[in-house]
This record gives structure tokens, sequence and C-alpha cells, in this order.
């Protein structure tokens, strides 16, 4: 990441290196647990039906919604987001190494998947907790001139995290690392280094990062009632910050499309596209090295043209790559979608996350980045719920399918019994492309704030 000599007066690159680095470490588990092996473990290997993984997902992001706004709000009040961003990543790491621990230790098939969901509800808070505290941190590293920038390093380097990590933890998925063959493999197996792997990545954050507390509010230490208050009153008070609201509920819909995305395109691979794991992670490594090219690409379109074009440039891809996925049927247009998907995927948090600052006042981005999280957990309750409900529901023998099927056949349109086997899966993916074109329409009214417009809310 290249700084001008103004810049670089500002910055500590040392601060920004380890605040980046946490974003690494965090996608490791990202990757691993919720996209690559903890969903097929239960789904594939356990043979449960996908809503079962998508309540556990829901519930534990209902609980993000209820909570962690409440804790943003206090930790505005201390001024302090590491305390808070510690905790949840040692929650984390400890629940993910209990889901491995156990994976071999429960005899009986039903006990031991429904202990691994629990176990997964508890990462999954923490883990979906700490990126709150995380990225209320971004002001306070950053400049207003290079915001997007740094977000966009962070986004990056997590996306190098996606890649590294599968590179990491694939030896012990497999039982063979070079030739070597240690142990039977399993996707299990997955667990245990995805923890160890989090927690030394996350380190550098807690060691190098020094947090200057909340010197311009003033405020005494909030308690947990005054909390839920701050909470309420901040989603009251959004009218005096245009945009603000606008944008969350855009959020939601946004991120009602994306979590579902992560957490269920390998098994939309392995069941609709019939890949293999081999073929899943390599798919994975060349959509994730676009990510880190998107990230990066419109960290600096961001700072240049402003984090609201950037954004609206993103979701419009986000519906086209979703709508070529869903409607092929050959492996090269799923390939081609990849890269795409990939800098989709890189390239929303990096502008959306510098959105949210130039909308808010600086000495409420806890409380902000906690209704931001509010939004986009409440978001990741409904969309994987709707996934869920789709692959459950929406089968070819449903009625109201085989009316649509119909209707296609007659106007030209023919279908391979594979297709037909696996419509429900399509069915998923419309949902998600129908969410994204509902979320656009909302965000166009957002304010375009420019950098200079951060600066003086900032103050």
């Amino acid at each position: 990441m290249k700084l001008n000599k103004m810049e670089e007066v500002k910055l500590d690159k040392k601060v920004v290196l380890s605040w980046g680095i946490y974003d690494f470490a965090n996608t490791i588990f990202s990757m691993n647990i919720i996209s690559m092996y903890f969903a097929q473990w239960i789904i594939v290997d356990h043979h449960k039906e996908d809503i079962l993984y998508s309540l556990t997902y829901s519930l534990s992001m209902l609980m993000v919604a209820l909570t962690i706004p409440v804790l943003g709000a206090i930790s505005d009040g201390r001024g302090k987001r590491k305390p808070y961003l510690l905790i949840l990543t040692l929650g984390c790491v400890l629940a993910t190494l209990l889901i491995g621990g156990i994976s071999s230790r429960i005899a009986n098939a039903n006990l031991l998947v429904f202990s691994a969901l629990f176990f997964f509800l508890v990462a999954n808070y923490c883990f979906e907790g700490g990126l709150v505290f995380y990225n209320a941190m971004l002001p306070e590293i950053s400049t207003p001139k290079n915001i997007g920038r740094v977000s966009g390093f962070g986004v990056a380097l997590g996306y190098a995290g996606s890649i590294i990590g599968l590179l990491l933890v694939k030896p012990f998925v497999s039982g063979n690392f070079f030739g070597l063959q240690f142990g039977s493999g399993g996707r299990e197996k997955a667990f245990i280094p995805t923890a160890i792997f989090f927690l030394l990545f996350s380190l550098p954050i807690f060691l190098f990062v020094k947090e200057k507390g909340n010197q311009n509010s003033g405020e005494k230490r909030i308690k947990i009632k005054e909390g839920f208050q701050k909470v309420w009153n901040g989603i009251i008070d959004t009218k005096k910050y245009p945009g603000v609201l606008r944008f969350l509920i855009a959020d939601y819909f946004f991120e009602d499309a994306i979590a579902t995305v992560i957490i269920f395109m390998a098994v939309y691979a392995q069941v609709v596209m019939n890949m293999g794991d081999e073929a899943k992670i390599l798919f994975f490594w060349f959509a994730t090295t676009f990510a880190i090219l998107g990230s990066l690409v419109s960290g600096t379109l961001s700072d240049r043209i402003g984090p609201k074009k950037t954004l609206f440039f993103v979701v419009s891809g986000w519906i086209l790559s979703l709508s070529v996925i869903m409607l092929s049927t050959r492996h090269l247009y799923f390939w081609i979608m990849g890269p795409f998907i990939g800098i989709c995927l890189g390239s929303t948090w990096t502008a959306s996350r510098p959105l949210l600052a130039t909308l808010a006042p600086r000495n409420m981005l806890g409380q902000f980045y906690g209704l931001y999280s509010l939004s986009g957990r409440a978001a990741a309750i409904i969309g994987p719920l709707l996934w869920g409900g789709a692959v459950l529901f929406l089968k070819k023998d449903n009625p109201l399918v085989k009316g649509i099927i119909n209707l296609l056949e007659r106007i030209g349109f023919t279908f391979s019994d594979k297709v037909l086997d696996t419509i429900q899966y399509r069915f998923g993916i419309l949902v998600l492309v129908l969410l994204m074109i509902i979320g656009l329409l909302i965000f166009i009214k957002v304010p375009d704030k420019k950098m200079e417009d951060y600066e003086l809310v900032s103050r």
C-alpha cells in the first residue's frame, strides 16, 4: 500500500499492518468453518437438511443483532474497542476448538451434530461480534484521505487469509502433506487447526495497536441498561444524520444475499455443480485471489469517486454474477463467474465501512457500527432461512415449481434431469438476486458524502 508523504506523517504503518492482519486471521475462520467445511460436514457428511444449519446460523446472528450494538454503545463511552475484541476472539477460538474436540469423541451421531451446532453458534456469535469492534477501530488508525485504501488493505489481507488458511488446513483434511500420510483426514479435522491459526494471526492487533480512548465525548461509563437505551435512541435519532438509516436498510438486503452466498456456496458447488473438495478448494483460491484485487482497487476507487458510487457498482456486479450462476448449467460459466464474485465480495466491505464513517460522527462510531452490525446480522438471520426454505420446499415435485417448469417448457426451454433434481438451489439463488435488487433501489438515495464531509463530521 503506497502512501504519499503527507499521509505517511499521519499513518503508523506498523499499526495499519497489525490492524489489517486481524482481517487475515478472522477470514481463516470464515473460509474454513463458515464457507468450506462445517456446513458440508453437517449437510453432506451427516446427511442433515440445510435448514438445520440455517437455523443455527440465523440464531447466532439474532444474538449478535440483539446484544452487540449495546456493547458498541458501551465501548463508545469508554473509548476502547480492544478489550471487547479480545474477549470475543478468544470465545470464537475456544468454541471452534471444542467443535474439533468433540468430533471424534461422541459416538451418537445426532448428539454429535447438535453439540457441534451449539458450539458453532457460540463461535459464530463471537466471530461476528468481534467484527463490530474491529471495524470501529478503522477511523482511528487511518486518515480521512486514505480511509478507503486502508479499509481495502485490510480486506485484501483478509482474503489472502482465506487462501492461505485453506492451504494451511488442507493437509489436515486430506491427511496428506506433500505425499506423506498422517492420519485419516476428514472435514472435521479442519476445526482445531483453524482455531489455532486464527489465534496466532490475531495477536498483532492486541500487541501493537494502541487506542487513545474517547477524548471528545466526555461520557461517563455506560451500563448495560443505558446501552440498550442508547441503541434505541440511536435508531430513533438516525434522522439527525442523513442517509444513515437508508444505508442500514439497504445494507440489510445486501448482506441477506452475501451472508447466504458465503455459507452455502460450497454446498451449491457440491450438489449442483458436482464439484469435489479438491475442485472447490481450487475454485475458492481462484475466486479469492480476485477478492484481494477487488479490495485494493475498490479502496483506491472509493477514495477517488466516493464510497457510495463504488458500492453501487459493486452491488450491480453482484446482481449480474448471481444471475449468471443461477442460469448456467456448465462448469465453465461457474468458473468464469468465480472471479467476479470474488471482486464483488472483496469490494463490498471495502466501500461500505468508509461509507458509514462519512455518515456518522466519530464519537458515535462504536454505536453506529453496532447498528451496522444490527442491520447486517439481522439480514443474516433471514437470508439463510430463505435459502433453507427454498431448498426444502421448492423442489421439482412442488406444484408451484411444476407450473413454472411447464410454462417455461411451453415457450421453448428444456431442462435436463440433473437441473430438475437441483432446481430448488437455483430458486435459492433467485431469492438472493431479488434481495440485491431491492437493496440497490433503496440505496440509490443514500447521500453521496465526500471525504471533506467526513472530516467535518469527525470534529
